[in-house]
């Protein structure tokens, strides 16, 4: 699998809002395949308010030579956009990769996702919002569903209510606005869906995450379970947040994710 080649394009454009071009990184692989190749979003983490595509370079090439297609996608911050800017960013790199399937050779119905931290959360609300979100809120690929056919979230927020306290900064605050309330807080928070029916889901945390507490992820984890919803979980002893910085906890990762995405995507 190391050794299967792929092509990777830089700042590939996906749309352009709010005066920003979104921009992504592509992995494809070159090898033929029947019926089109699955593909996955990519969305990396940075508080809703920082990071590039280029983090989630080691589960692009991963995806890649596994088969996958990928966009490692950009989404507007909170520093210029406020919620749900971000989750309609999102969406439209689903939408993206949807109606370029005859391009890029993608099974237009083997498309899934991924994210770290607050990108494990947009995974996790795209997924939510399925097809939900308005007409206004596709102005790219409108005609193309956000329908994924799997998920994974590493270390994501689930509950946005308590995480500033946490935290002692104003994160959410800044994601979401200084007015907003109790309900938006849930209406924005992967937890208050978990209950609906979800597809094959993957969720991996460090037990000592002290910046989105592994309680998020376990609460996911028995509301998804709860509901009759597939759903894998991957805990790490002792691991902090980010935990798959250090390169060798990525590859393990990497493989977490790829052999997940190969047996439901």
């Amino acid at each position: 699998m190391d050794k299967a080649p792929i092509e990777i394009r830089e700042c590939v454009v996906a749309a352009s809002v709010g005066g920003r071009r979104l921009q992504g990184d592509l992995y494809l692989p070159q090898r033929a395949v029947e019926n089109g190749h699955p593909a996955v979003v990519l969305v990396y983490g940075g508080s809703w308010r920082s990071g590039e595509p280029s983090q989630q370079k080691v589960y692009g090439l991963a995806l890649a030579k596994a088969g996958f297609v990928c966009l490692a996608t950009e989404h507007r911050f909170s520093t210029a956009a406020q919620w749900p800017a971000q989750l309609e960013d999102v969406a439209t790199a689903v939408r993206w990769l949807r109606a370029h399937a005859k391009a890029f050779d993608i099974d237009s119905e083997r498309i899934a996702i991924s994210g770290n931290s607050s990108g494990g959360h947009l995974a996790l609300m795209v997924t939510a919002a399925a097809e939900s979100l308005s007409s206004a809120q596709q102005e790219y690929w409108g005609e193309f569903s956000n329908r994924v056919s799997a998920v994974c979230a590493f270390y994501p927020p689930t509950q946005l209510s308590p995480l500033d306290a946490v935290n002692g900064d104003d994160t959410v605050r800044c994601l979401l606005g200084a007015e907003a309330t109790a309900a938006d807080h849930d209406a924005a928070s992967p937890l208050s869906f978990a209950s609906q029916p979800w597809p094959p889901t993957l969720l991996l945390s460090g037990t000592a995450d002290d910046r989105v507490p592994v309680e998020q992820t376990y609460q996911m984890h028995k509301a998804l379970e709860a509901a009759g919803n597939t759903v894998e979980l991957h805990t790490f002893a002792g691991q902090g947040h980010a935990f798959d910085g250090d390169r060798e906890m990525a590859r393990v990762c990497a493989a977490i994710l790829v052999n997940f995405f190969q047996r439901y995507v």
